[in-house]
């Protein structure tokens, strides 16, 4: 009997070493394989954070434009373990790294976020390093007489 048992522990071990196996292992256990995806996805976004703190002070932007793109670039998954894209949100003091979790929709409440504070240039000059501006409109400026005279121009054209 013991040795039945040895041969199934060592089966299950070896079953845990090939990733698709361990998936449908990790399915079978339940909440058990939830606490290790979950695990797994916070020491995969403390990782990431770090990564992206140091991109931030070497170029002055944070990578929020083709964030999996990034990832994929520094041989990291772009992928949580449930399956869905990492996400990464930047506001005016501080970034958020984060999977969608089991649900698989991101910013929810069963959502693994890591919270960093924006660290300050690299330069040195005190300042914080700002999230990529959104683009401006220029208005151009108009005269309402001139567009008043310009359509009772061609007003006057046309007959």
């Amino acid at each position: 009997m013991k040795k039945i048992l040895v041969l199934l522990l060592v089966l299950l071990g070896a079953a845990l070493l090939e990733p698709r196996s361990r998936a449908h292992i990790l399915d079978l256990a339940g909440p058990l394989g939830d606490r290790h995806r979950r695990g797994s996805a916070e020491r995969a976004l403390k990782r990431i954070a770090v990564d992206v703190q140091r991109a931030a002070a070497r170029t002055g932007t944070y990578p929020t434009a083709g964030f999996d793109r990034w990832l994929t670039e520094l041989d990291k998954s772009a992928k949580d373990p449930w399956g869905s894209a990492y996400y990464l949100e930047v506001s005016a003091d501080s970034f958020v790294v984060g999977s969608p979790g089991p649900d698989e929709r991101p910013r929810t409440g069963d959502d693994v976020r890591v919270t960093q504070p924006r660290e300050h240039s690299a330069a040195g000059l005190g300042t914080a390093l700002q999230p990529p501006a959104a683009p401006s409109v220029r208005l151009k400026k108009v005269d309402p007489w001139s567009v008043r005279d310009s359509a009772s121009a061609r007003a006057r054209r046309t007959e």
